[in-house]
């Protein structure tokens, strides 16, 4: 079967026919809130340590001088912003492709309107196509499956997304963000490789690949072409035999942002649901947790093996695991929200105790229902008796919405972990006025810090 050409052509016709006067007002206070979002933990990740190398590195190569300012480097402020945004694990996701979008979308559109000097509604349409190509390439290339072979979903996607974004708000043809995309897709191999010591490349391979999509984004606009059906030839998650094609990727198809979920604390979404359901089950039902006898965790077969390890976590990325995560969401529920885990209660006993209680075992039920539902359930057993709760759809999830005073909440306790607070009032203000420019300030001034 020759490889499939209708992929990007029809996300190119679909971008170059946006307007943002024809986005419906919901859609366009949807993404608002995800814009919101992505700011915040944008300049909540810029304050951490784990940026520090991803950021040097990305200087070095950018500039033979400290820069007044990463603007100087649009391509270098892009990645800076993105792996800073994308290392909180607080940013946004969506379940079906297993996709963490604004991390990408809302910092390249930022800064390539800046560079274009392009209008809101134009930086806005570049957000909604960055959305758009994301979470379409993704579901095509069955992320929600593949993340678990070793493919990252978001790292497969963000370079062709940044290429899209900046042909579009750089007023290209369709046929130069066909060009541009299909440029960026060259090196879309999704893949990271395992690396178990700390730092990783992970957050530096995501920002080559946002570096790459502007260069395409570039070459398009330069008269460069590429090939609208290199899909298939460049990753076997695009084979063409095993292809997942949406039923319309092109003009009309449904925008997904609004498909888009949100996280209500820093957690990986595999572990969100049971996280919930446990912390549901022990508040609901008043329970001590120096009481509890055992904890009984399932969750589907799928990413079962993912989440259970790290039962005595050591490091930041360790403390992230489920187990970490339940203790600390019955005994200290606000350190849910602290993304840079300076200290990590490995020691305390009644951390240890509810860590020594903790099974996780598969669910059939809830594995015939991923990838639509990505649940969890919690079965405690205190006092000789058991209490359950189930979530199959947690907070953040488009079927259970948080509204702007959830994201505030959740930014505000973020903030109180922080060495530097996010400035949560401002970026609100700016995100609900579509004001990019303030808000690239706002970003530009976290990271140069």
């Amino acid at each position: 079967m020759p490889p499939d050409k209708k992929l990007l052509p029809d996300l190119a016709a679909l971008i170059a026919g946006l307007k943002a006067s024809e986005v419906d007002a919901a859609t366009t206070d949807k993404a608002k809130l995800h814009i919101f979002d992505a700011l915040a933990c944008t300049c909540a990740g810029a304050a951490t340590e784990e940026i520090v190398p991803t950021r040097d590195a990305l200087i070095r190569a950018a500039f033979r001088r400290k820069p007044k300012t990463l603007l100087e480097h649009p391509g270098c402020a892009s990645a800076v912003l993105v792996t800073s945004c994308r290392l909180t694990e607080c940013d946004d996701i969506h379940i079906g492709s297993c996709v963490t979008p604004s991390s990408v979308v809302v910092p390249v559109a930022l800064v390539a309107g800046a560079l274009a000097k392009a209008s809101r509604e134009t930086i806005f349409e570049g957000i909604l196509a960055g959305y758009q190509v994301m979470l379409t390439l993704a579901l095509a290339a069955d992320g929600a499956a593949n993340i678990y072979r070793g493919i990252w979903p978001t790292y497969l996607t963000g370079g062709i997304a940044a290429a899209a974004i900046s042909a579009k708000i750089m007023g290209l043809s369709e046929t130069q963000i066909r060009d541009a995309m299909g440029i960026a897709a060259s090196s879309a191999t999704g893949i990271t490789g395992r690396v178990e010591e700390e730092p990783t490349p992970r957050w530096f391979v995501l920002a080559t690949a946002i570096e790459s999509g502007l260069l395409a984004a570039a070459a398009a606009a330069s008269g460069i072409h590429g090939d609208e059906a290199i899909l298939g030839k460049i990753s076997s998650v695009w084979n063409p035999e095993t292809l997942k094609l949406p039923e319309q990727a092109g003009p009309g198809a449904p925008l997904l942002v609004n498909r888009v979920g949100f996280k209500p604390y820093c957690t990986s979404r595999q572990g969100l649901s049971a996280t919930e359901a446990f912390i549901l089950a022990v508040r609901e039902n008043k329970i001590d947790p120096a009481s509890i006898e055992k904890i009984a965790i399932t969750v589907p077969q799928q990413y079962r093996a993912m989440i259970d390890r790290n039962k005595r976590p050591k490091t930041k990325s360790e403390s992230r695991g489920i187990h970490y995560q339940l203790a600390i969401g019955a005994l200290h529920p606000d350190e849910l929200c602290d993304i840079e885990r300076e200290t990590i209660r490995a020691e305390d006993p009644a951390i240890i105790h509810l860590l020594d209680c903790i099974e996780i075992a598969n669910d059939d039920r809830l594995s015939k229902l991923y990838p639509v539902q990505w649940g969890g359930a919690a079965a405690v057993t205190a006092g000789g008796k058991t209490y359950q709760r189930e979530i199959l759809n947690p907070r953040g999830d488009p079927e259970n919405p948080m509204n702007w005073d959830d994201v505030s909440t959740k930014l505000t306790t973020m903030s109180k972990f922080l060495k530097r607070p996010i400035p949560v009032d401002a970026l609100a203000k700016q995100a609900k006025a579509l004001d990019f420019a303030a808000a690239l300030e706002t970003l530009i001034g976290s990271v140069d810090t």
